[in-house]
């Protein structure tokens, strides 16, 4: 899912600003009766020859004419082995159906992008199936559509790009295929732009200037924590995908390479491979849970990228803190931050018997950091509070657990056991979102209290 601030310091805008592709999906292009004549060329070589003399049309003969009429690279230019590098400039796309094939090779003609990479990139979205075209998209707090562009960060806005003229709807599958192209050829600064030579690169390494770090980029956001198990499996489904040959010739075997989660809610089987995050949501935005403890710290990163600071400096207000994280008003937000990435991740806080007063406004929001604290220790939904001592916490914090200290709360988005640190992203610090890093028992900025823990 495309997800995170579409820039650090201001918003990017594509460089093409045409609304209409060069050839759209089910559009009529000037080759067609070029093809009609290649049709009944090759219709006449079997009529000519005839089936007794067939054995003497050179095969290659055939395929060139069958691949000209198809649009498709002939199958021996994209013949891989898993592992192997990516086939590009000409992706037979043997094993995707129709009209999702039509629509990914439109796609990356216009863009000049490996059609595979964008099949890859839906395949993954969608639980390695193929939806019909009028499918009635899941959605999550965050991300919609075929190609769950992530709205609220303002990534769609910024690349929207209309398959067939008309205004780009998020929902409709040309719209969104052509946009997430618009978008990985387009992001120099942000994902960065891949082309048709871009090399898929190791699924292991996510070096920059490989498809694997751009759709790294496009599932945790630029700048975002991709040290989780969620971005990890969705980059190796990816490069499974296509060093598998999966979405390019009719040799690839995918199965066994499988390894991201089918997103929940969406009707598709769950096998070994569809665990369920530590958090008892779905990694991934495109479940509807989601994504539990995953999901709180990739929320909290994506926060963190798009640079929200306070408007005036020191007012506590401001875009985005008053209207969201807030949700009402200007006060102190530390608090109504970590309350609403827990919402967005599909584990919103919930009151129960003696802790209502703590929830203000709305009911999945707890403003104080003394409510924060109580809530926890309350542990009537199988969150629980585990304090810090002399000797440090009962148990190691976790990525995902809220730090709190005698006045402020943020949220840990990395643990490092063997040296006893983590990072955390917290609002109001500084008059801003910030990651920080600190100790187990000191944290970033003082002594810990303890660390409060979602468990179901």
């Amino acid at each position: 899912m495309a997800q995170g601030s579409v820039a650090a310091g201001g918003a990017v805008v594509a460089r093409r600003t045409k609304t209409k592709p060069a050839r759209t999906p089910g559009g009529k292009g000037s080759g067609r009766v070029r093809k009609w004549i290649l049709g009944i060329a090759l219709l006449t070589v079997f009529g000519v020859v005839g089936a007794a003399s067939l054995a003497f049309v050179p095969v290659a003969t055939v395929m060139a004419l069958w691949c000209e009429i198809t649009d498709r690279a002939p199958l021996a230019e994209c013949t891989m082995t898993p592992g192997g590098d990516v086939c590009t400039g000409g992706a037979t796309l043997a094993n995707v159906p129709e009209p999702w094939a039509e629509i990914f090779v439109s796609a990356g003609d216009e863009f000049s992008i490996d059609p595979a990479y964008l099949a890859a990139i839906y395949l993954t979205e969608n639980g390695n199936t193929w939806k019909d075209l009028d499918t009635d998209w899941p959605s999550s707090g965050c991300c919609f559509g075929p190609m769950q562009f992530n709205l609220g960060a303002g990534t769609w806005d910024a690349y929207k790009y209309s398959a067939g003229g008309g205004p780009p709807d998020y929902l409709d599958p040309g719209d969104a295929v052509f946009t997430a192209a618009n978008l990985f050829t387009h992001t120099d600064g942000v994902y960065g732009s891949v082309t048709a030579e871009t090399p898929l690169g190791d699924a292991a390494r996510w070096d920059p200037g490989t498809f694997v770090y751009s759709a790294a980029s496009y599932n945790a956001g630029p700048a975002g924590n991709w040290n989780n198990n969620e971005t990890r499996r969705y980059v190796e489904n990816v490069h499974a995908l296509i060093s598998s040959n999966f979405t390019q010739g009719g040799a690839g075997d995918y199965g066994q390479y499988a390894t991201y989660p089918p997103p929940h809610g969406m009707g598709i089987g769950e096998g070994d491979d569809g665990d369920q995050g530590e958090g008892g949501g779905w990694a991934g935005c495109g479940g509807i849970g989601g994504g539990g403890l995953d999901g709180v710290v990739r929320i909290a990163e994506q926060e963190y990228a798009k640079g929200i600071v306070e408007q005036p400096l020191g007012s506590n207000c401001g875009p985005t803190i008053t209207d969201t994280y807030i949700a009402s008003g200007c006060e102190q937000w530390c608090a109504d931050f970590v309350s609403w990435v827990y919402l967005e991740a599909g584990i919103p806080f919930q009151s129960e018997p003696g802790t209502q007063p703590y929830f203000w406004r709305h009911e999945w929001q707890i403003p104080a950091v003394i409510g924060m604290k109580a809530w926890f220790e309350s542990g009537g939904q199988g969150q629980e509070f585990i304090p810090v001592g002399s000797g440090g916490p009962t148990k190691p914090p976790r990525p995902g657990d809220v730090m709190i200290y005698s006045g402020h709360v943020s949220i840990v988005v990395e643990v490092d056991e063997a040296s006893r640190t983590l990072v955390t992203i917290g609002g109001n610090e500084n008059d801003a979102v910030q990651r920080s890093s600190g100790t187990f028992s000191v944290g970033p900025s003082g002594p810990v209290l303890g660390y409060g823990r979602m468990n179901s």
